[in-house]
């Protein structure tokens, strides 16, 4: 891509550019994409952007929106401007790629989870549980009619018998799954979910099928399978590191030996199994794994937030957050229901499991793994678009740089998708979904959640609109009744 010249520049802000931009002079724009005609244009200048590439920041810049595209940034703020263009004076400002969460749940809630996406500069999510009101949802975001992120769906959680949450859908045999893969294919699915207690055969069918069909599959190691046979069939992301400490070991035969011999005791064996595993971890073993996940382009999404939640032996949040007041009061006692202490002793054997998951992680960043943020929102006090920012810091603490985290949630989010050439980064021709900081986040990444303002497929959404939009959902949680709709909400998944 590149940047327009001065005077296509000006071009576009008289509406002149409209026949260059269909024609591609405008670089990156797609074939017969006509912003100017889309909606109206804004300029937002002085800011420092950030745009997601890798570039150096670059102080000073203009970016002109228009419609739902970005049509141009660059160092053009003497220009003159028409009186028909919004120019937003950002000064002292600090412009990123609009965020994705690459793993959220209950992003059909519409009156609580999607705005609140959006108001904390999440512009995207994957939801890693489809259904069909998800898939309602999007449309009517896309058609204008309702508020939201873009979305990108996963089928209903495809799993092994007798499938661990109620609705997913269980597969037996192999026959079953290609049949699952089918229907997801049907309802519209953009990829597969794939979960925790599928057999070896069931998962390699799964593979094949969605392969045939076009679709890819994400989601859980199943618990038999290392994840070096998962790498193989092509899943493209591994989800909160399951599977990694065990398929790490010097002792992965036997450890996995043990799972197949009882399959239905992991779950209570899994803390001692992935101590031991992390006990016995081989650096030729992880060598080996990471190679083969960066050829095979395989993700890794660690959703260190959720897993955070969980080790601390007590519950997973404060039941004073004053988050809580955005969501319904179904939901919060949802959310205390499912919090339980854990004895002390599990609790410290956690934390070692955690911080052995946080070693590999940082290994995998520096070998050069893809990897992606994602929270895993929905889970009890995983906040929607608040636990995005958290899942950063936790990224940075885990050793990747504040560039590196940053991107795991714009440029490489969007390449894990495939959605490289529409969004990620701040170039013509991509979504016009931004985050306006108070604070420079590559001196800290704590500073993304200094929130100024948030543009949402073109849409300036200023300090004042961010207020009312949070304003809206509180008040919509406290008018909700205290029983939860007789379609939803499942929760969280993978908790």
């Amino acid at each position: 891509m590149r940047e327009i010249s001065r005077a296509e520049f000006l071009a576009v802000l008289t509406g002149a550019a409209a026949g260059a931009i269909a024609s591609g002079v405008v670089g990156g724009a797609p074939a017969g994409a006509d912003p100017v005609a889309a909606g109206p244009i804004s300029v937002l200048s002085g800011a420092t952007l950030i745009d997601g590439t890798g570039a150096p920041p670059r102080p000073d810049t203009t970016i002109v929106l228009a419609g739902d595209r970005i049509v141009a940034a660059g160092g053009f703020a003497d220009l003159p401007l028409p009186p028909q263009v919004r120019l937003v004076d950002l000064t002292g400002k600090f412009v990123i790629p609009g965020l994705w969460d690459m793993h959220t749940h209950v992003t059909s809630a519409e009156q609580f989870f999607p705005p609140l996406h959006v108001v904390n500069g999440v512009t995207g999510v994957r939801e890693m549980w489809g259904d069909p009101q998800t898939h309602d949802l999007r449309r009517r975001i896309e058609l204008g009619q309702a508020f939201g992120p873009r979305i990108v769906i996963a089928s209903n959680i495809i799993d092994g018998p007798p499938g661990i949450w109620p609705g997913s859908e269980v597969a037996s045999t192999g026959t079953e799954a290609r049949a699952a893969v089918r229907r997801a294919a049907q309802g519209g699915a953009d990829f597969i979910k794939v979960y925790s207690l599928l057999s070896r055969a069931a998962l390699t069918a799964i593979a094949d099928e969605a392969n045939k069909i076009g679709l890819r599959f994400a989601g859980h190691v199943p618990n038999l399978i290392p994840v070096q046979e998962a790498v193989d069939l092509g899943q493209y992301t591994i989800e909160h590191m399951y599977g990694m400490l065990l398929s790490t070991s010097s002792r992965a035969d036997e450890l996995y030996a043990e799972i197949e011999a009882d399959p239905d005791g992991w779950r209570a064996n899994r803390i001692r199994l992935e101590q031991t595993a992390a006990e016995t971890h081989s650096p030729e073993r992880a060598a080996a794994l990471i190679d083969q996940m960066i050829r095979h382009n395989c993700w890794q999404s660690p959703t260190l937030v959720v897993q955070q939640r969980l080790m601390t032996g007590r519950p997973p949040g404060d039941p004073d957050d004053e988050r809580l007041r955005y969501l319904p009061a179904y939901f919060q006692q949802m959310w205390q229901g499912q919090a339980a202490a854990l004895p002390v002793e599990q609790t410290a054997v956690l934390q070692r499991n955690y911080a052995a998951r946080l070693r590999l992680l940082a290994t995998m960043y520096e070998a050069g793994v893809g990897i992606v943020a994602g929270t895993d929102a929905g889970n009890p006090f995983v906040f929607p678009g608040f636990a995005l920012h958290e899942e950063l810091e936790l990224l940075v603490q885990a050793g990747l740089s504040p560039m590196r985290t940053l991107q795991a949630a714009t440029r490489d989010a969007a390449r894990c998708l495939g959605m490289a050439h529409l969004t990620g980064t701040v170039e013509p021709g991509k979504f016009a979904d931004l985050v306006v900081l108070d604070g420079d986040p590559l001196v800290s990444i704590g500073n993304t959640r200094r929130i100024h303002a948030v543009v949402c497929r073109g849409q300036y959404l200023a300090p004042e609109d961010r207020d009312r939009i949070l304003r809206e959902v509180e008040t919509a949680a406290e008018q909700v009744n205290s029983a939860p709709p007789p379609d939803g909400p499942r929760g969280g998944c993978c908790g």
